[in-house]
């Protein structure tokens, strides 16, 4: 669709004015869609000139005023190309809105969230920390649990190639020996140290 810039649109008025002709002479003349002229003279009309300009941006329509709006074309008895130019909307926009309203109330009107929903949810960087954190610290205390587990794996199996089954005084003081020599285990208060 072309768009029209705000002097044009006037210049077209201004012609419609001075000369008399219908508007859907000068929409011939110009090759303007079919009431179009009607369009821009109901706003300038309704509006002023300053409405004429074109938009360059899109408009957000809070619930409240597309109630207002649906409100007013309802209780009134406009046509909804009036209410559009005294609103600065379109027809189409009203009617759209209209039809949401009729169907499922005030509820439609509210704006829908566009685009796919998102599968993760979104979590910040403090939150990927605190998690990040929490799992290392998870890691460092199984690893520690792990060389305590294998520590107590290789004294049992020196025990057992030394001496065979071991009696439960020799096993300890075994023990307490192994963890002289591997010097990270804590030693057993109760019992002596024997040498060999």
């Amino acid at each position: 669709m072309t768009k029209y810039t705000q002097k044009f649109k006037l210049d077209l008025i201004q012609e419609y004015l001075d000369t008399g002709c219908s508007q859907r002479c000068l929409e011939n003349k110009y090759s303007l869609p079919k009431d179009t002229l009607k369009k821009w003279w109901t706003v300038y009309n309704l509006k002023g000139p300053e409405r004429l300009n074109l938009r360059h941006f899109k408009r957000k329509f809070t619930v409240d005023f597309k109630l207002r709006v649906i409100n007013y074309y309802l209780n009134n008895d406009v046509s909804m190309s009036k209410v559009a130019a005294s609103h600065n909307l379109l027809c189409s926009q009203i009617s759209i809105w209209l039809k949401l309203f009729m169907e499922g109330g005030s509820e439609a009107l509210k704006p829908k969230k566009k685009g796919r929903p998102s599968k993760m949810s979104k979590m910040t960087k403090k939150d990927a920390r605190k998690i990040l954190k929490k799992e290392s610290d998870e890691i460092a205390a199984l690893k520690s649990e792990l060389r305590q587990v294998k520590m107590e794996r290789d004294i049992l199996k020196k025990s057992l190639i030394l001496f065979g089954p071991p009696k439960a005084k020799e096993k300890t003081i075994i023990v307490d020996q192994i963890r002289v020599d591997q010097q990270n285990l804590p030693k057993r208060k109760d019992m002596g140290l024997v040498s060999f």
